[in-house]
């Protein structure tokens, strides 16, 4: 009961604002919100007590591993995932409705089926790879994310195919495409969408946005083999698939730092395009390499630029095409800029500039209609980035460049300075 608002409840009586009726009802509603709200410093106990009592029964095995035999080695592996299903089932069937008892369960059982894999493997000297053993693991232990309602075990789930990309396509064998990973992910998106639906205000819902956004942004590079330079191409439709997903209504009205997918979109569109705004990226390595890479290998590309077109098409329909992002149409003007550089390489660069340029004076204009302070500074830092970029490829003179972050820091100084009184006049009014 330490909303400020209840704090201010006399005082506002008092002054004849609210009745006493009216304070007693708000009171009432906060009283009852809290009863039913998670107890979130329970939760992260409950976990990091489920986390320490694992990692401490797996020290104590280690620590005596070479003077046990065969059979109490497995019967070692199979105590941690046969407790691990005895609270998992208490929980079911006492505690279903506390949050905190259903992750604590269901993260010690996840870690106990990782357990009980590796050591039943090293009794028998079943020989395998990492990446095997993770993908055995996120197999089994995907039950538990839907039996257990758990949000944690499918964070723990997504780093764990990651992982399991990492280590087979990049670690192992670069010229892999870990398929298997689509399918591993499709299959938690479910849980995601529970969340969605049921859940969103909560932190795991925003946790589920990184985790996937990261994920997929990670794994990602494992078609570079396949695509060359195409890839980056490739990235710039995912981006702009994240920066769409980030404008959906709910998923927008959230604060900007619980957007993983706006977040993660926007800076990897905007750090692709400063990378690219450079002569000898169209000139020696876009130009020619680009093209040969065969029709049947450029699927990749075509799915994620489908995947952009469909959005774009619903989220307009829904909404309007002008209140998107503009950062949203990335993709169809980097496919343009691709079809020039054929030709014109220089002229592809000169207008991948005019884009980045174009980004951040809507940006700047976005954060002022909406009075945000941090997105009208978004805007400024592209502009400062595609000036800090010019400043190693131009021949200017040092004192032009020295005019050119003089007039960018006053423009720092004086966006913030007008927004900081236009909030104070708005308050005021």
């Amino acid at each position: 009961m330490s909303k400020p608002v209840l704090k201010d409840l006399p005082e506002l009586v008092a002054a004849n604002v609210i009745t006493e009726e009216t304070a007693q009802r708000i009171r009432a509603f906060y009283q009852q919100k809290e009863e039913h709200a998670p107890n979130r410093l329970v939760i992260v106990f409950g976990i990091l007590g489920a986390l320490l009592v694992g990692l401490g029964i797996i020290l104590i095995i280690a620590h005596n591993w070479d003077i046990l035999s065969k059979v109490p080695k497995l019967g070692i592996a199979l105590l941690p995932l046969l407790i691990g299903q005895a609270v998992c089932g208490f929980v079911l069937l006492r505690k279903s409705d506390s949050t905190a008892w259903r992750e604590g369960a269901a993260t010690f059982l996840f870690l106990a089926i990782a357990a009980s894999i590796s050591i039943v493997s090293q009794v028998y000297n079943i020989e395998g790879t990492l990446y095997g053993f993770l993908f055995l693991w996120m197999i089994v232990a995907l039950p538990v994310i839907y039996v257990m309602r758990s949000s944690l075990a499918s964070l723990l789930y997504m780093v764990g195919i990651t992982w399991y990309v990492c280590d087979l396509s990049y670690f192992q064998y670069s010229d892999t495409i870990a398929w298997w990973y689509w399918l591993l992910l499709a299959l938690v998106l479910p849980r995601y969408y529970i969340l969605y639906k049921e859940r969103i205000q909560s932190n795991f819902f925003a946790f589920h946005s990184w985790f996937i956004a990261l994920s997929v942004t990670v794994v990602l590079g494992m078609f570079s083999g396949m695509l060359r330079e195409l890839i980056l191409a490739v990235y710039i439709n995912v981006f702009c698939v994240f920066i769409l997903i980030g404008q959906i209504e709910k998923i927008r009205e959230r604060r900007l730092i619980s957007n993983g997918f706006l977040v993660t979109g926007s800076l990897g569109l905007i750090s692709l395009l400063l990378f690219m705004s450079f002569e000898w990226f169209w000139t020696e390595v876009f130009n020619d390499s680009v093209y040969r890479v065969a029709l049947q290998h450029a699927y990749p590309y075509w799915v994620t630029f489908a995947m952009a077109v469909m959005l774009l098409i619903v989220l307009g329909v829904r909404q309007s095409f002008t209140s998107i992002n503009a950062k949203s149409y990335a993709f169809a003007v980097v496919l343009i800029l691709m079809l020039v550089s054929y030709q014109l390489p220089l002229l592809a660069r000169v207008l991948d500039n005019i884009l980045l340029f174009a980004f951040g004076v809507f940006t700047i204009r976005d954060g002022a209609r909406q009075n945000k302070l941090s997105l009208l500074n978004y805007g400024l830092l592209i502009l400062t980035a595609l000036i800090i970029c010019r400043f190693f490829d131009l021949d200017m003179s040092f004192v032009a460049r020295g005019l050119l972050f003089v007039l960018v820091g006053a423009g720092f100084f004086i966006a913030n300075i007008w927004m900081v009184k236009r909030r104070k006049q708005e308050l005021n009014a």
